[in-house]
């Protein structure tokens, strides 16, 4: 069985700068999520895309990601629901 190669195309890059505190030197943390499309293969079965969320420091990778469609989507659920939590807790000690 071959194995499969995605092409990937960028969706978002996310990037911080900030003062390194031991040297001073400015620093750059980034996130990066890429989306390869769902393909039809030769047997006419159609295969799902993929995301990579790949994390780096400067110009290295310091972590990568490969999620299927689920994963992706309890991700981003699970995103919603923190800042949800997030926004409702500022809120209150906002009344307080």
């Amino acid at each position: 069985m071959a194995s499969q190669t995605y092409e990937y195309g960028r969706r978002l890059q996310i990037k911080h700068f900030f003062d390194d505190r031991d040297t001073g030197a400015k620093r750059r943390t980034w996130l990066e999520i890429q989306l390869s499309e769902p393909k039809k293969s030769s047997e006419g079965w159609v295969n799902d895309g993929k995301i990579r969320v790949s994390i780096g420091e400067d110009r290295d990778i310091k972590g990568s990601f490969l999620l299927n469609l689920d994963e992706a989507s309890r991700l981003v659920k699970t995103l919603e629901l923190a800042i949800e939590d997030h926004e409702r807790n500022k809120a209150d000690l906002w009344r307080s």
